[in-house]
């Protein structure tokens, strides 16, 4: 592809150091094991039905709680 030639005022930036490589032994085991849940604890066996919303709506005296569009003409 063809480029422009740079601004006569361009001034280049500094070049990103070299960053050396992680060390194995800080991604083979976590720092905190004590605080980690066992395997078998981290995903529950089957899914839980997620609790109740608390919402003021459904204190509401007006609030319907099943409807039939039947009914209701």
């Amino acid at each position: 592809t063809l480029q422009a030639p740079p601004s006569p005022d361009y001034v280049p930036g500094p070049e990103e150091p070299k960053q050396e490589q992680p060390t194995p032994e800080f991604i083979l085991e976590p720092i905190y094991p004590e605080f980690m849940p066992p395997e078998d604890d981290v995903l529950p066996v089957k899914e839980q039905p997620l609790p109740a919303a608390v919402s003021p709506t459904t204190d509401s005296p007006r609030y319907i709680l099943e409807s039939d569009s039947e009914e209701d003409l």
